[in-house]
């Protein structure tokens, strides 16, 4: 396969690196709360700060390494042009996205204000690693979106 670097024309330029620090962002979450749970340091907080106890911890951390494959997938296909821009895509994700950041946003609230001792809504540090997770799916969705209705212009060597 051969690779087909992003270049400052290219808009996958824009968007990867964005998508690229909302990722290193969720692995130092995971990464973090792996250390507090098996050598706890004190620069970082506690390990139950790290999880609102939603779900077991195994079971989180499955999710958790699904969600690095996909997102690890999704800028590795982005970074080599594989990934084809859809319109479609984009509006799923964009409305996904939106849905997942406003409730997210809404639990912090809660948790900020009427309810800071509810173990949901009063877990902040998870509720914040959510909204980089919505994040990526809103910028992944406007990287569809915009470069769909902006593939004339960049064929003809424009920026969308």
């Amino acid at each position: 396969m051969k690779l087909d670097a992003p270049t400052h024309r290219d808009p996958r330029f824009v968007y990867l690196p964005i998508l690229m620090v909302l990722f290193l962002l969720f692995c130092f979450r995971v990464t973090a709360q792996l250390i507090q749970a098996w050598s706890p340091v004190e620069f970082l907080p506690p390990f139950d700060s790290w999880e609102s106890g939603a779900v077991p911890y195994w079971l989180l951390c499955v999710s958790q390494a699904v969600i690095i494959l996909v997102c690890a997938r999704v800028m590795w296909r982005l970074y080599v042009g594989v990934t084809t821009p859809s319109a479609r895509t984009g509006r799923v994700l964009l409305v996904v996205g939106g849905i997942y950041f406003g409730l997210m946003c809404v639990r912090l609230i809660m948790g900020l204000t009427v309810a800071p001792d509810h173990f949901w809504f009063g877990a902040r540090l998870p509720t914040m690693f959510h909204l980089v997770l919505a994040c990526f799916m809103l910028v992944y969705g406007r990287f569809h979106a915009a470069s769909r209705r902006g593939a004339l212009v960049s064929e003809s060597g424009g920026v969308p």
